[in-house]
């Protein structure tokens, strides 16, 4: 409850601000900064309202904002009144409206790294969460995972680490504990549950109030991190018998492109896990070709990983696609990391969580996109997920909130695919602006000028005639900055 109404679409958020970050407080380096892009996703005008947490619970009011229907609008951290220097904390978005929201950090000025995750919904927030996956130093990187209290009340945090031996930290078998005011956040390293260097695995945190949290994973031993990967923690409404990933790709492009398919068991006993790829090989417009793979015995809270290269588990090389994974006995999550291994200065890497059968839907939501904005461009991956053998027709509504070209506030443009999407693979919208040129070729205006895309950053809502999942992800080709992934919003 808030105020004088129940709250629509609240939305707690792990992690807003962290700047002036220091070594084993998180990330590497100095300079580091968050943005909070919120998106209206009912059907009338919200009054937005963001308030930040620091991690001694003390809060600041960090103002209102209105948004119409489909538009979003954007609170950067160090524009909050009153806000410390040095700032490490955690907030709360609220809204009279239903609302998505997401975060992007980055360390830019100082760095190139950025990475983006979503907010955790009110209704998502849980008494557990897993991560699927955690690194100590692992190939010269580390994760860093900060857990918010969501609850009303003080909040005691558990968490224990299983490593790809199936060990669990602490080896003493308590876990380790943390307490957080209510709204607060802490920190949790791999580190100080007593995890080896040079281990990976995943994580679990419980609490007796309920939790949010997200994950940025950087390199280990750099003063400044030049890339970073960032994903919100999963709770009960993230697991299913089946989840989709709808960006796998194996040496993709110029840029090399790669994925990493990390699944984490969670059905409470030992499981093999299916995957079930679609793929193209060299070019979007190649037929779409099938493979299925069957992972050995996964113990409950372990994880295994299919890299996209391997011979047995992956996908043939210059392919891009997507990915059903399936439990033979009980729920599974699953994460996507993405490396352009072919790229530098910088070295790009981004990572997304995969969607449950249960939050396919017909109508998705996506904060932000950017077209050539400041140097940064969004594609929009789109799967199919009808299960039924149909192809699927969706239309992208683009509603721009910002423009350095021809665009206006408020401008929509409505594109649309033009063959149609096949069961279980998924379509791309990038450089929406060349809709029927370039890239997408398959596509079509339905409504709208299309150059009004041209150097703009806004919402988007798609919608379809099948149930589909979609995620967003942004290329710096010339602000510098490293790539970054976050999950479309289902209806």
């Amino acid at each position: 409850m808030s105020k004088k109404v129940v709250v629509i679409g609240l939305l707690i958020i792990a992690l807003l601000a962290i700047s002036g970050l220091v070594i084993g407080q998180g990330l590497p380096g100095s300079g580091w900064l968050s943005g909070q892009q919120i998106l209206n996703t009912g059907t009338g005008n919200s009054t937005i309202l963001f308030t930040a947490y620091n991690q001694d619970g003390t809060s600041y009011d960090c103002g209102s904002k209105n948004a119409v229907p489909g538009a979003s609008v954007n609170y950067l951290t160090n524009n909050c009144p009153g806000l410390p220097a040095g700032f490490l904390g955690s907030g709360v978005v609220s809204a009279d409206q239903p609302i998505a929201a997401i975060v992007n950090v980055t360390n830019e000025g100082a760095g190139t790294a950025s990475g983006q995750y979503v907010g955790t919904d009110g209704a998502d927030t849980s008494q557990s969460l897993s991560f699927p996956l955690m690194k100590n130093g692992w190939v010269g990187r580390t994760t860093h995972f900060y857990i918010q209290n969501a609850g009303s009340s003080p909040a005691t945090i558990k968490a224990t680490a299983t490593d790809q031996n199936g060990v669990t930290y602490p080896t003493s078998g308590t876990p380790y504990e943390v307490t957080a005011p209510a709204n607060a956040m802490v920190v949790i390293e791999p580190s100080q549950l007593g995890v080896p260097a040079s281990r990976y695995g995943s994580l679990a945190v419980s609490a007796d109030q309920l939790l949010a949290g997200s994950m940025l994973e950087s390199e280990t031993s750099v003063p400044v991190a030049q890339n970073l990967n960032a994903s919100k923690g999963l709770s009960d409404n993230d697991y299913d018998g089946v989840v989709f990933c709808p960006m796998v790709r194996n040496g993709w492009g110029a840029e090399g492109f790669g994925t990493g398919l990390q699944v984490i068991n969670v059905s409470g006993a030992p499981q093999t896990i299916k995957v079930e790829y679609s793929y193209q090989v060299g070019s979007v417009a190649a037929p779409v070709q099938k493979k299925t793979v069957t992972t050995p015995s996964v113990a409950d809270g372990a994880s295994f990983n299919l890299l996209s290269s391997n011979a047995t588990y992956g996908i043939p090389a210059n392919s891009l696609g997507s990915a059903k994974v399936t439990g033979n006995s009980g729920n599974v999550a699953a994460l996507v990391s993405d490396e352009g291994f072919n790229t530098s200065n910088p070295y790009n890497v981004a990572t997304y969580t995969c969607f449950p059968q249960k939050g396919a839907s017909t109508t998705v939501y996506a904060p932000l996109y950017k077209q050539d904005w400041i140097g940064d461009t969004s594609g929009i991956q789109i799967q199919n997920v009808a299960g039924d053998g149909s192809t699927a027709t969706v239309e992208v509504k683009y509603t721009v909130t910002g423009s350095n070209a021809t665009g206006n506030a408020g401008d929509v443009v409505v594109l649309s695919n033009t063959s149609g999407i096949a069961d279980g693979a998924s379509v791309a919208f990038f450089n929406a602006d060349q809709c029927g040129s370039a890239s997408p070729a398959d596509c079509t205006v339905v409504s709208g000028t299309m150059s009004d895309l041209t150097k703009s950053y806004g919402g988007v809502v798609i919608t379809s005639d099948k149930p589909i999942v979609a995620l967003v992800n942004e290329v710096g080709f010339g602000s510098g900055l490293d790539s970054k992934l976050y999950e479309g919003f289902g209806d």
